[in-house]
C-alpha cells in the first residue's frame, strides 16, 4: 500500500512554483516569437500562460492536504503540501494504456484515431461521474452536514471512492451518446474498446491496492493473506468490526438464537480471543456491542502513532449495554490482520479477460459479441470476488452487495446481446483498410 507517491511541499505551492512558471512561460513565449520572426504564436500562447499562472497563484496554495503537527500532535493540523496519490497515477496510466490499445486496433478497422481519442475523453469524464455517483448512492449514509459540506464531500475523490460498475455504466452511456451523435457504428466500436477498458481496469485495481480500498475479508491462509498498515481502510474496518481487537462477531445477525439487539448496538460478540486487547479491556462475549473512536481523524492519528512514533491521546471506545471499554491507539498493532488480496486478484482477472477478448476479436460472428462476452465474464468473476470482499454491505435485505445485484442484471443483458445481437455489417472502408492479419476482414 502506498497512498501518497510523493508530496509537493506546501512552501513550494506558496510562491516558488509560480515564479518557476513565470520564468519558464516567458522563455516559451520568447522562443515562439523568435522561431517565426513574428509575435503571433507568442500571443496565442499568452492565454495559457495567464491561466496557469492564475492557477499557481490562487489555487495551488489552497489545495495542500493537512496532517498531524509533530510539534503538537494533539492540536490542530497543519498544511503539508500537495499529495500525488498512487491511486490517481494508476488511473491515468490505465486510461492511457486502454486508449492506446483501442487506437491501435481501431486504426486497423478503419476508424479515425482522433475519433477514438475524443470518444475516450467523453467516456473518461462520464465514467468518473458515474463511478463517483454510484459510490455516493451506495455510501449515502456517510454523507451528512450542510448542503455545501455534503457537496464538498461528494466531489472529494482524493482518498478513492469510485465504484467500477458505476464507471462502466457512466462510460458506456457517455460513449453511446457520442457514437450516436457522431454516427459511428456503436457495437463495432464497443468491440474494439472493450479490451482496452479491461486493461485500464487492471491498472486501476493496482491503484486500489496502493490506496487500500476494495479490500477483502480476513484471510486464514497465511501464504496469500495481505496485511495493511495502521490507518488504512482495512485496518479501520477491522477495528469497527472488533476483529482487530480479538472480537469474533456473529456473521448472521438475523439468527433467532440471538438476544434482542439494543438500539445502539451494531454487532454481536460470538467470542473473545484469550489474551486479546478486547479481553484486556473487559469486553464480554455473547453480548451486543458497538465500536467508535474518540477522534474524528483516526486514520491520520494511527499513521502518526505507528509510523512516526508520535504520542496522541485517542482511543477505541467499545460500548456494551451501559458499560464502556477503551483501547488506546498506542496499544493497537501496527498492521491489520491479513486479508484476501482482492485488488491483486481483480487486476489479474481484468488482465486475463483483456487478453482473451483481444484474441477472440477476429472470431466474432456478430458486432457486439466481444463487448457482450466481456461484460458477461467480468460480471461473473466480479460476483465471485464479492464473496471475499468486505468493503460493501448487503442490499435490499439480502447478503448480496449492490455489485452482485448489478452483476446479475448485466449478465442477462450480455447474454441477450451475444446471442441475439445484429449481424456484423462490414462497410467498404473496413474491407479497404482492415489489417490483413485480422481474420474478421471479409467475413459476413
Amino acid at each position: 500500500m502506498q497512498q501518497t507517491l510523493f508530496l509537493v511541499p506546501q512552501s513550494w505551492l506558496e510562491g516558488p512554483l509560480l515564479i518557476a512558471w513565470l520564468v519558464l512561460g516567458g522563455v516559451i513565449m520568447a522562443a515562439l516569437a523568435l522561431r517565426k520572426g513574428q509575435p503571433a504564436d507568442a500571443f496565442s500562447f499568452l492565454p495559457i500562460y495567464i491561466v496557469v499562472a492564475a492557477i499557481f497563484y490562487f489555487v495551488a496554495p489552497r489545495v495542500g492536504i493537512t496532517d498531524i503537527n509533530p510539534a503538537d500532535p494533539n492540536g490542530p493540523e497543519i498544511k503539508v503540501g500537495l499529495a500525488i496519490r498512487g491511486y490517481g497515477v494508476m488511473m491515468l496510466a490505465g486510461i492511457f494504456a486502454g486508449v492506446g490499445l483501442s487506437v491501435y486496433r481501431g486504426q486497423r478497422q478503419g476508424f479515425d484515431p482522433e475519433k477514438i481519442i475524443t470518444l475516450a475523453f467523453w467516456m473518461c469524464i462520464c465514467g468518473v461521474i458515474g463511478a463517483r455517483l454510484f459510490y455516493v448512492i451506495q455510501k449515502r449514509d456517510q454523507f451528512s452536514g450542510s448542503i455545501p459540506e455534503m457537496l464538498g464531500e461528494m466531489i472529494n475523490m482524493t482518498q478513492g471512492g469510485l465504484v467500477v460498475y458505476g464507471s462502466l455504466i457512466g462510460a458506456t452511456a457517455g460513449g453511446a451518446f457520442y457514437l450516436w451523435y457522431s454516427k459511428i457504428p456503436m457495437l463495432r466500436m464497443a468491440d474494439i474498446a472493450m479490451p482496452g477498458m479491461l486493461v485500464g481496469l487492471a491498472l486501476g485495481r493496482i491503484g486500489c491496492l496502493m490506496n487500500g480500498c476494495c479490500f477483502g475479508g480476513v484471510c486464514d491462509i497465511p501464504q496469500i493473506a495481505q496485511p495493511f498498515p495502521a490507518g488504512s481502510p482495512p485496518y479501520l474496518r477491522q477495528i469497527e468490526t472488533g476483529e482487530l481487537l480479538g472480537i469474533r462477531p456473529e456473521k448472521t445477525l438475523t439468527s433467532d438464537d440471538l438476544p434482542i439487539r439494543p438500539e445502539a448496538a451494531e454487532r454481536y460478540a460470538k467470542s473473545i480471543l484469550p489474551g486479546s486487547l478486547a479481553e484486556q479491556a473487559g469486553v464480554r462475549p455473547e453480548q451486543w456491542y458497538a465500536i467508535g473512536f474518540t477522534s474524528n481523524r483516526p486514520d491520520k492519528e494511527l499513521r502518526a502513532i505507528k509510523q512516526r512514533g508520535l504520542t496522541i491521546d485517542s482511543s477505541v471506545a467499545i460500548s456494551q449495554g451501559d458499560q464502556w471499554h477503551s483501547v488506546p491507539f498506542n496499544d493497537l498493532p501496527s498492521q491489520s490482520l491479513g486479508v484476501y488480496p482482492t485488488q491483486i486478484l481483480a487486476a489479474i482477472n481484468a488482465a486475463l479477460l483483456a487478453a482473451l477478448l483481444w484474441w477472440y476479436f477476429p472470431f466474432r460472428r456478430r458486432n457486439g459479441q466481444v463487448f457482450a462476452l466481456g461484460i458477461i465474464l467480468y460480471s461473473v468473476t466480479r460476483f465471485c470476488l464479492e464473496l471475499i470482499r468486505r468493503d460493501e454491505a448487503g442490499q435490499f435485505g439480502t447478503q448480496l452487495t449492490i455489485s452482485q445485484w448489478v452483476s446479475l442484471i448485466v449478465v442477462l443483458g450480455g447474454v441477450l446481446l451475444f446471442v441475439a445481437g445484429p449481424r456484423k455489417q462490414q462497410d467498404s472502408l473496413e474491407r479497404r483498410v482492415a489489417d490483413p492479419r485480422d481474420r474478421s476482414a471479409g467475413t459476413a
